[in-house]
């Protein structure tokens, strides 16, 4: 079932629960906690492919605007009409390639490009329906499912041996290799990956 239907029918779910329930409807709970998770793999030498598995509005509300509370991002960022969503994910993509990068042992900085993230309706989509999430109290089903998002780094030299620092506004994010797996968070930036 894609994205587009799964929102929809949580946000079916969360309104007639909301109006059987009424009271939870005024709590204020954090956002539901989802951590993200990078699998790396090679594509040629000189190319590996990050496969992202995201929660993508807590992504977003850290990238686009952290000054913000999570429920007003996720008002203000879901309303927007397509073209201005179409801008701030460009912007998106723009910010975390600067902050996504191997870098090599020449001392050169390998950027995370191409990111592939979905188009403005999914991301509507799922920012309103972690809107109605956030009036539902915690539980093993008050969050959305990870989002999957692709990202490459393309270097002029062989990718081998090099450090890998990820976007703070990812972390925790656990790092999957074929032959290695690790986390990132605040206090550790970044880790020395062998590609094999």
């Amino acid at each position: 079932m894609n994205l587009r239907y799964k929102a929809a029918a949580l946000l079916a779910a969360v309104f007639l629960y909301l109006q059987i329930n009424p009271a939870l409807a005024q709590s204020q709970p954090q956002p539901p906690a989802h951590y993200n998770a990078a699998e790396l793999q090679r594509e040629s030498p000189t190319s590996v492919q990050f496969a992202f598995a995201l929660n993508l509005p807590q992504a977003l509300h850290q990238v686009l605007a952290p000054q913000l509370s999570y429920p007003a991002f996720l008002q203000r960022y879901g309303d927007l009409p397509e073209p201005a969503l179409d801008k701030e994910m460009a912007q998106a993509a723009a910010s975390l390639s600067a902050k996504a990068y191997f870098t090599l042992p020449s001392g050169a900085k390998a950027p995370v490009k191409q990111w592939q993230l979905p188009d403005a309706q999914a991301v509507r989509d799922s920012l309103k329906a972690s809107l109605m999430l956030l009036n539902m109290p915690p539980g093993p089903a008050s969050h959305l499912d990870p989002v999957r998002v692709l990202a490459r780094v393309q270097a002029k030299t062989p990718i081998t041996r090099v450090q890998l620092q990820l976007p703070p506004a990812l972390y925790p994010i656990v790092v999957s290799l074929p032959n290695d797996k690790f986390w990132l968070t605040a206090q550790i930036p970044m880790a020395i990956v062998d590609l094999p």
